[in-house]
């Protein structure tokens, strides 16, 4: 893996590429923060990275880009040395198993993806054996597909007030993975549902006041998501290019 005192493999025109394709990202997230009425900084790209290598992850945070998501937890750690220098800060944006915990609080600040109390109850904990906290995000299955995780929204409720009760997480808001719909108009209640369901829990005093992350958007609708509420997007094949599973 690439370090800070290692050179890169990458071509001065790959570098470009990304760098390029970081400022169009970054341009357009801003305009569609700005054309529902917010700020282009309430709006934070989170660097999707998935089977992506660490030089390439660098390029964008040595561009001033400091957000990076992981699917898997051994991605998280397999990059981490290679990336500690820059100091990121790496969300876990895919599925937890249990058994994979211990390894994600090494290097995660920010878990995006707790859908079920026992999980919650396992990371809390460990945290308890560290002395340590941890950000996280409760997942929401606003597209109701079978596929996806994520709890119910109907029991997003329940599950908040649970987890709210573990001293260790600190509760920053919500998830979601958007339905592939070929049309905005497929596509926007699953934004929207979640912005409402956000709206109603803070509204109740379920969900803290200060709560307000919402995570939801990818490379191929983000815009549409910051127009319902999204606070980050999750963004990767628009940057670096399609995934490498070989």
């Amino acid at each position: 893996m690439t370090t800070s005192d290692s050179p890169s493999s990458l071509t001065p025109d790959v570098v470009a590429a990304i760098t390029g394709k970081l400022d169009e990202v970054a341009d357009r997230a801003r305009v569609a923060a700005e054309a529902s009425g917010r700020s282009g900084d309430d709006v934070r790209v989170l660097l999707a990275t998935k089977t992506q290598p660490a030089e390439k992850i660098r390029v964008a945070l040595e561009h001033g880009f400091t957000l990076i998501g992981e699917n898997k937890v051994q991605e998280i750690t397999g990059k981490a040395e290679a990336l500690a220098d820059l100091e990121p800060e790496t969300h876990l944006i895919g599925p937890l198993q249990k058994n994979k915990v211990n390894h994600t609080l090494r290097h995660a600040h920010c878990i995006q993806s707790v859908d079920n109390f026992p999980l919650a109850e396992k990371i809390n904990n460990r945290l308890d054996v560290l002395d340590e906290t941890i950000d996280y995000l409760i997942q929401v299955n606003t597209s109701r597909e079978d596929s996806k995780f994520g709890v119910a929204p109907e029991d997003a409720e329940e599950l908040i007030t649970a987890t709210r009760e573990l001293g260790r997480m600190r509760l920053r808001g919500l998830m979601t993975v958007g339905l592939p719909g070929s049309s905005p108009e497929e596509i926007r209640p699953s934004y929207s549902d979640l912005r409402e369901l956000s709206e109603k829990l803070r509204g109740a005093g379920v969900m803290p006041a200060e709560a307000t992350e919402l995570s939801m958007g990818m490379s191929n609708d983000f815009e549409l998501a910051i127009g319902e509420g999204a606070t980050i997007v999750r963004v990767g094949s628009s940057i670096f290019g399609a995934r490498d599973y070989t």
